[in-house]
């Protein structure tokens, strides 16, 4: 029956577990396919994404269905369906995803599959989910995917705590499993980590050389093309310099006079520019462009055909001669005029990669000085547009492998980078540089391993150099150009001996954890069979065969431990033949100690009880009797007193008893010698308690007749500050009813009604002293006021529209007599007759009336109102608090000037040393303090006679 109710238990479990898991993913794959399908861009996505994610959703939902209609192991196995066929498919999708979806489906899989279905079924899955985990990394490896998916350390994060969660829960749950299950695990997690270890270190050391190695190949052809394309750039500057230098273009610039009007300069450039935009020639573009200088630029073209135009302006900007026609006549307003011309003293110049205009050309604007004869004075200006193109082959030569390719990376965030065009010919443009390759290049570290337009890539950069002296004009100029010249290879294609390698690698660890697999699962069955024997055995014994017996199948451990066993089980059965007998006594014991708790808790809470209503009684007598009447009646005693030492702490004295003895005992005044007495006298002089198991034979101490019943008896000290003030003594009929553990928890009880003793007196005395001295304190005040009355010569003051006077004579009136009487306040409301509405609100003082206030209505027909009566009691305390002070004051200021009087006199007393001069200024001072008294001091005759005051 437990079995069955086991069993019913964890179906339950799975199914609780099998919604949760199935509603969980429903929700959350729901969630990320509204996300990939209308928020993820279709670059970032699969081919199957929008596919996949749906019907996992879709798979889980209906699992939550079957689950909810009471078949979760079918809907579980059709959520795990889907998820493996998804899986095995994704490979086929994304590149670089293998190992992570293979991992994260077996780990979900298994996972999914112990907690909500049967352990059979669980271990086929786990095998199935085992087997599907080696197909996706068989097709990651041999069948490459329509999309190449970077490893990310996200996925790789993701991976590795999904699988720290899985190993945790295995660890976990270690202990549950059959040894079997735990040598297998422990196997096959050896094998794993061996054969891991092995494949990352050799896949580790193989990328590290082949990086290196490729890091310098990369390095050597950007460092290569950099120098080549400074080279290139410095011979092109180079010919210009020789053309500059030539003797009959500096004889031509010294022959023409230079125009220094620059109104005049500007309406020929104008001219210029128009006949440029109607396409016409006008004559003074034939006198430039048909002149000797000309010729020789025309000759320089021809022998340099990278230089699609070349011409030279005098020292104020103006064209002098060119190849072709310019787009402006006028050139000083241009950036590299200024450059060149460097305010006279002459400088190179090269500008970055434009589009000339003129020549319809990607190219670069170089400009040198022109010097005179004796190389002192810049007489012109010679500038020409190179093309690009002459830089073409040298990046064409810097392709390494199949996707290599370098790039020139400008300063202002642009690119110049070959492209195939449709007719096959391969064109050097100029674009804006990507983001992503700019943040990488601004590291300036020559290699590096990053991504580039979502490709892995493996870029090498160098800085345009040359290898001359950098003092050189020219190659300062070819410096500040700064140009990062960056070679790019794909990852894939420049390791693609490593991935060979890992390939090679994967599979043979997939067959070495394979094979290491079976070994383990037969290696656990070969060493667990003797154990499984032996386990059932154990489970025939537990079920109560006690003649089952294991066989030593070998003289190993195990073995030993079958011998060990069949002792163990022949002790059993002699244990058990007196097992009985133990039980019973034992249980006999415990019955004992559950009734002695019993006991001792219902002794507590009637303590408890006791404690609450004897700390709520005032009266020490009353107090006393209470205590004694409920310890009967809780605990069942059938005699209780209480005795109480008198003042010379010779006697107890019995003050309350419940029984009836003791009320005899009671009225004849029984008493009991301290320390000679019985039991009583023995606690009373000891202060420790003591008990009587059988008090007929104790009659040495006591043997009272009013009690000829009592068979036992206990005497607790009533003490407060560690001295004895009386003694608790119980008595029972029965012989042997008190133990210790009863004196222990009564002595609390005894505690208890000691303070309650102790606060009762001092509650009564304080009383006392309260009713004494509230008498004295009333007392005092009507003397007060009387004295104040009659030095006043007033007993109120009568207040009236007309004005206000003082009452010399008391008011006879019945309302004010019984407002003085009764202390409340009288209303008299009319009544048609001749009384008429009055309040009568007395006027009190800390509870002693001092007087009343009579307050009449002026209408015959008034009504008092409650607000009136309330304000009027108001007004009457205030007024009782204010006559009181007005009083104390002047009370206050008499003594003050009495005080004062009485200084005085002294004072001019003191100041006089003859005996007839102090007499006589002690009559004259109080003549004046008393006017009209007669003052006399008569002095004793005998002490006239002694000569003495």
């Amino acid at each position: 029956m437990t079995e069955v109710k086991h069993e019913s238990d964890i179906l339950s479990s799975q199914r609780r577990t099998a919604k949760a898991v199935t509603l969980l993913l429903f929700v959350l794959m729901s969630l990320v396919s509204i996300y990939t399908l209308f928020f993820v861009p279709t670059e970032d996505k699969t081919i199957i994404d929008n596919i996949m994610m749906p019907c996992v959703a879709l798979s889980a939902g209906y699992g939550y269905y079957l689950s909810r209609k009471g078949n979760h192991i079918r809907g579980i196995y059709v959520l795990l369906s889907v998820i493996s066929i998804a899986s095995l498919l994704y490979p086929l999708a994304a590149d670089n995803v293998g190992w992570q979806t293979a991992i994260v489906m077996a780990l979900i899989s298994t996972a999914i599959a112990n907690g909500t279905l049967p352990s059979q079924s669980a271990t086929r899955i786990s095998i199935g989910a085992f087997v599907f985990a080696i197909l996706i990394v068989l097709i990651e490896l041999f069948a490459p995917g329509a999309t190449s998916i970077p490893t990310t350390s996200a996925s790789i994060v993701v991976t590795a705590v999904l699988a720290i969660i899985y190993l945790g829960i295995i660890f976990y749950r270690f202990r549950q499993y059959a040894l079997q299950t735990k040598l297998i695990i422990t196997f096959i997690a050896l094998s794993i980590i061996s054969v891991s270890a092995v494949a990352f270190a050799i896949n580790r050391l193989i990328l590290s050389e082949l990086t290196d190695r490729v890091n310098e190949q990369l390095t050597e052809v950007a460092n290569t093309s950099a120098n080549s394309i400074g080279k290139e750039l410095t011979s092109q500057v180079n010919f210009l310099q020789i053309l500059a230098s030539d003797s009959l273009l500096r004889s031509f610039l010294e022959s023409q006079t230079p125009n220094s009007d620059l109104s005049e300069i500007e309406n020929l450039d104008r001219q210029w520019r128009e006949a440029v935009a109607a396409n016409n020639t006008n004559q003074l573009m034939r006198s430039i462009l048909q002149n000797e200088a000309s010729n020789v630029l025309l000759e320089f073209k021809s022998n340099f055909p990278s230089h699609v135009e070349v011409f030279i302006t005098d020292i104020y900007g103006a064209n002098l001669a060119s190849t072709d026609i310019t787009s402006d006549y006028y050139q000083a307003d241009e950036e590299w005029w200024q450059r060149a011309y460097n305010n006279g003293r002459g400088a190179v110049f090269i500008s970055q990669p434009i589009f000339d205009r003129s020549t319809e050309t990607l190219s670069l604007q170089m400009a040198v000085p022109i010097f005179d004869l004796e190389n002192t004075n810049v007489i012109g200006i010679l500038r020409t547009s190179v093309n690009l193109e002459i830089i073409t082959p040298i990046l064409e030569l810097g392709r390494p492998g199949e996707t290599g390719r370098t790039e020139i990376y400008l300063p202002d965030g642009r690119e110049l980078e070959l492209h195939l065009e449709e007719d096959g010919e391969i064109e050097l443009e100029v674009e804006d540089a990507p983001l992503d390759i700019i943040e990488i290049l601004k590291l300036n570290q020559p290699f590096m391993d990053t991504i580039h337009d979502g490709e892995l890539v493996l870029v090498s950069q160098a800085q345009l150099v040359t290898e001359v002296d950098l003092e050189n004009e020219t190659e300062t100029a070819v410096q500040n150009l700064g140009w990062r010249v960056v070679t790019l290879q794909s990852r894939d294609d420049a390791l693609e001996t490593v991935a060979n390698v890992s390939r090679i690698s994967q599979l043979l660890g997939l067959a070495a954890i394979a094979v290491a697999s079976l070994l383990a699962v037969i290696m656990t069955q070969y060493l667990t069979r003797p154990i499984a024997r032996l386990t059932q055995i154990a489970e025939r014994v537990s079920s109560g065969d006690l003649q089952a017996r294991a066989e030593a199948e070998s003289p190993d451990e195990i073995g030993a431990l079958a011998n060990s066993f069949n002792r163990m089980t022949n002790q059993i059965s002699e244990i058990l033949l007196n097992l009985e007998k133990r039980v019973a006594e034992r249980t006999t014991d415990l019955e004992i100690a559950r009734r002695q708790s019993d006991k001792r808790a219902n002794q507590l809470l009637a303590i408890g009880e006791i404690s609450k209503f004897v700390n709520s009684e005032q009266k020490v007598d009353t107090l006393l009797s209470l205590v004694t009447r409920l310890v009967s009646e809780r605990f069942g005693f059938y005699h209780t007193g209480i005795f109480l030492l008198d003042d010379t702490k010779q006697y107890a004295i019995l003050q309350a008893a419940n029984s009836e003895g003791g009320q005899a005992m009671l009225r004849r005044g029984h008493k009991l010698r301290v320390g000679e007495s019985g039991i009583v006298g023995y606690v009373a002089k000891s202060g420790e308690p003591r008990i009587a198991l059988d008090v007929g034979l104790d009659a040495v101490y006591f043997n009272n007749p009013d009690l000829p019943i009592t068979r036992s008896e206990m005497a607790l000290p009533l003490k407060l500050r560690d001295e004895v003030i009386g003694i608790l003594d119980v008595q029972s009929e029965k012989p042997g009813a008190f133990t210790e553990d009863d004196a222990n928890t009564l002595n609390i009880l005894a505690d208890q009604i000691a303070i309650a003793i102790d606060n009762a007196r001092l509650f009564s005395q304080t009383q006392t002293t309260l009713s004494e001295v509230q008498a004295l304190y009333r007392q005092n005040l009507q003397e007060g006021w009387k004295t104040f009355s009659r030095e006043e010569g007033m007993v109120g003051f009568n207040q009236s529209l007309s004005g206000g006077k003082k009452l010399t004579e008391p008011v006879g009136s019945a309302e004010i007599q019984q407002a003085l009487n009764r202390g409340e306040t009288m209303v008299i409301q009319p009544n048609g007759k001749s009384e008429e509405p009055a309040i009568v609100v007395p006027i009190k003082l800390r509870g002693q009336v001092i007087g009343v206030m009579r307050i009449k209505a002026p209408d015959q027909a008034k009504q008092w109102t409650t607000n009136e009566i309330n304000l009027s009691e108001a007004v009457s305390e205030r007024l009782s608090l204010a006559l009181e002070n007005a009083r104390l004051i002047q009370e206050s200021q008499r003594q003050v000037i009495k005080e004062q009087a009485i200084s005085e006199i002294t004072s001019k007393i003191g100041s006089s040393i003859n005996l007839e001069n102090v007499l006589q200024t002690a009559v004259e001072e109080l003549g004046r303090s008393i006017p009209g008294s007669e003052v006399i001091i008569k002095l004793k005759e005998d002490n006239v006679n002694g000569g003495s005051a």
